[in-house]
């Protein structure tokens, strides 16, 4: 299939992408919704918690099922379970303002699709692409997903101040409609590795125990899930930032997306273009230390107009840092495990991520109350840099430089276990 991979990719690749575009828009328009209302960096930190709960909880439990499942069926059950939430919202939407109970619902289930749908995707591309070319297709596609998100939050924070939230929600509809069509056009293969009858509780054990017989890898998620606890939540409180902090409007927290966004596909695209399997490590820790510094001096702005355009014109090298980074890292976790077993691994690869986020908020959103929100960036921007050091400290990490792609099956770990 790998000679004529990239019609049956793209196919796929460009409904996946089309989907993401209207999610997002319904997604900026929902966050504008909750930080014009509440005005609170507590209750904006606990949707975002809401929000990573799910990844938390689906993330291992899923990556079995992603292995032994088509993985056609659960690409659609994400898309229409969001486009369910909208079509909830939509009516409930038509009585008045919608409740805060109800947004947290349709957070959570959002959370809740994101959690199937992304690590189904990340466990797709190693079986539709060619092995030099999926450090490339990780580039692009944040690329692509950067450049709907320089789009989105301007689209989503027009339709929030000329439509009602409960009608921008339907867009999500009309995304997962484009979704099916591309999914069902795509050939996705599925790999007969059950030969031994495995139970999906066998399955499951055996994703961690591949994680855990990888040191590399094992140390590399704990160090980013370590980063993640201090660097995600100042970015979940993007929005309180500019409004509150730099007493800007929603309009100005859309811009400080837009130029994230801009940075983040500037990133993409770096390593779409030139990304290759040689010393990715090391590369990725450089551009991360790129995000870390411009995270840092963020932290020290002025709260004024003056320091209101720096912090949008340092949300460029940061989204550039941030975006290549992630871009190689992610290649390196995809390649580091044969292709029939990348569902497990990365169902723990994004439960480690998403654990991150809300045991950060739970510290970060009363800190926030008492010294303010500027302190939680100088505090994101010197994690990235301590745990980057300590990576190309360890020898176990720093090997993952010159990782051997894994293409076949390495069920002797687990036999041997």
């Amino acid at each position: 299939m790998k000679t004529k991979w990239k019609k049956n990719f793209f196919t796929l690749f460009v409904g996946q992408q089309l989907s993401f575009f209207t999610s997002m828009i319904a997604q900026y328009a929902l966050i504008w919704y909750l930080t014009d209302r509440s005005k609170s960096p507590t209750l904006l930190a606990m949707y975002m918690l809401i929000a990573f709960i799910p990844g938390i909880i689906i993330g291992p439990l899923v990556g079995p099922l992603i292995d032994r499942m088509n993985k056609k069926i659960l690409l659609l059950s994400g898309d229409w379970i969001v486009a369910l939430a909208a079509i909830i919202l939509a009516i409930y939407g038509q009585g008045g303002p919608l409740p805060f109970w109800l947004l947290g619902v349709a957070m959570f289930i959002r959370s809740f699709s994101g959690a199937i749908q992304t690590p189904t995707t990340q466990s797709i591309i190693p079986t539709l692409v060619p092995e030099t070319f999926v450090p490339k297709v990780s580039g692009l596609n944040g690329a692509f997903n950067s450049a709907s998100m320089i789009i989105t939050p301007a689209i989503g924070a027009f339709f929030y101040g000329s439509l009602p939230i409960s009608q921008i929600m339907l867009v999500d509809v009309a995304g997962a409609i484009i979704a099916t069509i591309t999914v069902v056009m795509t050939q996705i293969p599925s790999f007969d590795h059950l030969g031994k009858q495995n139970t999906y509780f066998h399955e499951l054990v055996a994703g961690f125990k591949l994680v855990r017989h990888h040191k590399g890898i094992f140390n590399f998620l704990i160090i980013t899930t370590l980063i993640g606890m201090f660097a995600w939540p100042a970015f979940s409180l993007y929005p309180l930032i500019t409004t509150t902090y730099f007493h800007g409007s929603i309009s100005d927290a859309s811009i400080v997306e837009v130029c994230w966004s801009i940075g983040s596909l500037l990133g993409g695209l770096l390593i779409g273009l030139f990304a290759t399997t040689k010393r990715r490590l090391t590369i990725g820790v450089v551009w991360y230390y790129l995000a870390g510094l411009a995270f840092t001096l963020m932290g020290f702005l002025p709260d004024n107009r003056h320091g209101l355009w720096l912090f949008i014109a340092l949300q460029l090298p940061g989204g550039v840092g941030f975006m290549a980074a992630n871009g190689l890292f992610m290649s390196i976790v995809q390649q580091a495990f044969p292709a029939k077993q990348t569902g497990r691994i990365m169902g723990i690869a994004q439960a480690m991520a998403s654990m991150a986020s809300p045991i950060g908020l739970i510290f970060a959103a009363p800190l926030a109350e008492t010294i303010g929100i500027p302190p939680l960036l100088i505090i994101a921007g010197v994690s990235i840099f301590i745990g980057n050091i300590v990576s190309m400290l360890l020898p176990e990490v720093k090997a993952l430089d010159h990782m051997v792609i894994m293409t076949d099956a390495a069920d002797d770990i687990l036999d041997n276990d």
